[in-house]
């Protein structure tokens, strides 16, 4: 579903780490299909949340698959335990 990398910077400044998160309908497809709206919709609210818990990292929504980079293990974790939840919660 969501994967990360690190956005080359200017020499002399620091990366900042980026962690993509899919707006791809079948990252999303756990109880039947979904259009892609939806799943770009999705895809924001993954962002939002998991950018308050981890301030330091920059979440990109895009259609690509992408491989977590080491470090972003944790990041990962916690929106995978907690995105269908978000979900709810946004559609209730």
């Amino acid at each position: 579903m969501s994967k990360s990398a690190k956005v080359p910077g200017p020499a002399g400044v620091v990366e900042r780490p980026v962690y993509f998160v899919s707006d791809r309908p079948e990252a999303y497809e756990i109880a039947g299909e979904i259009g892609h709206e939806e799943a770009s919709e999705i895809g924001r609210l993954i962002a939002e949340h998991a950018g308050r818990r981890f301030p330091g990292v920059e979440f990109r929504v895009d259609s690509q698959w992408h491989s977590h980079q080491p470090g972003m293990e944790r990041v990962a974790a916690y929106i995978e335990e907690h995105w269908q939840r978000w979900v709810e919660q946004a559609r209730a």
